[in-house]
């Protein structure tokens, strides 16, 4: 099952972004942009391996940037960021 499988065919709500955090699988979902009244629609979700940055569209969900991560101290903050310019990007 995909990222994207899990997410509902909409911007996300706070809560729906919470769970996230809680789940088992996902170690950090941190909004990045929300549409005013809408909800969610840019996020990133981070795992232990990865950094994945996600954006809503007209077409639905859609990953913009992914980043696998290594053993270095610096990767996860530097996956982050190139994510989160990816996601603002895509919904400009």
């Amino acid at each position: 099952m995909s990222v994207l499988d899990s997410l509902p065919d909409r911007p996300l709500r706070d809560a729906e972004l919470a769970s996230f955090n809680r789940s088992d699988a996902i170690e950090m979902a941190v909004e990045v942009s929300e549409t005013e009244g809408e909800g969610i629609d840019g996020v990133l979700l981070a795992t232990e391996d990865w950094v994945k940055g996600l954006a809503y569209e007209d077409e639905g969900w859609r990953v913009v940037e992914s980043v696998s991560l290594g053993d270095g101290e610096n990767e996860r903050y530097e996956g982050m960021r190139a994510c989160e310019s990816a996601v603002r990007e895509a919904l400009d």
